[in-house]
């Protein structure tokens, strides 16, 4: 039997663009966090009635196009960032069966984040202007009702399903993955983030599940920065 060639190790390019990408998914978070936060108090503002978010979007339409453009690019660069990851793992040794997986659900959670965030772009603003043009009570409710309508299903498959559920299993998976690959400090972040996340997704069950919302987020920022950090070293 052949034994396997060995996995070439990463050059320079590779390396560097890993650092890059890692650093990509701070960055352009930041944008969102920044710009939504500051315009219409985000992520709260996705708790509140729809007879308080529609003017609320209508007044800030320019901030909430900008502020979920760049949390869209945040979701699209999750996918070369998880495919760097995998191509990591295997130059360390740590590809096989457990890094596929990883990049499957990586990808996954980006598919779906992009899926719930689009609503941002296009209905959500529509329904804030067509509120705000009106004064007939029976349309405005007929509007507040498509908007919950909406927002619960696209919500579900963005934040429930793309945020924290997939995305905390990525997590775990992913410390899985650097925990083979010998960063150890990294693995065990990773892994602690990714149960955090998951757990956050069973808010629907227990309430008490959404404080987590306030406080990963963050955490997940300084995780990435620490993680491009520990790239680089080991370029």
């Amino acid at each position: 039997m052949t034994p396997a060639m060995p996995a070439a190790p990463m050059t320079r390019a590779e390396t560097n663009a890993l650092v890059l990408l890692t650093l990509s998914q701070v960055v352009l978070f930041l944008v969102p966090l920044i710009v939504l936060g500051q315009a219409i108090g985000w992520p709260a503002s996705l708790r509140l009635p729809a007879a308080e978010a529609l003017p609320l979007v209508a007044a800030k339409t320019m901030a909430v196009q900008i502020g979920y453009w760049g949390y869209l690019l945040t979701a699209l660069a999750m996918v070369p960032f998880v495919v760097a990851l995998r191509r990591f793992a295997i130059a360390q040794g740590a590809g096989g069966m457990l890094a596929d997986i990883m990049a499957a659900f990586g990808i996954a959670a980006a598919v779906l984040k992009t899926l719930g965030i689009v609503r941002w772009l296009i209905a959500m603003p529509t329904l804030a202007s067509l509120h705000a043009g009106t004064a007939d009570p029976a349309l405005r409710a007929m509007i507040e009702m498509n908007y919950v309508t909406l927002n619960a299903y696209a919500g579900s498959v963005g934040e429930l399903l793309g945020v924290q559920l997939f995305s905390g299993f990525w997590l775990i998976l992913l410390g899985l993955v650097l925990h083979k690959a010998g960063l150890r400090i990294n693995a065990i972040a990773s892994v602690v983030l990714g149960i955090g996340f998951a757990l956050t997704a069973l808010r629907t069950m227990v309430p008490e599940m959404n404080v987590l919302g306030g406080v990963l987020p963050p955490l997940g920022l300084a995780w990435l920065l620490a993680l491009a950090v520990t790239f680089w070293r080991r370029a």
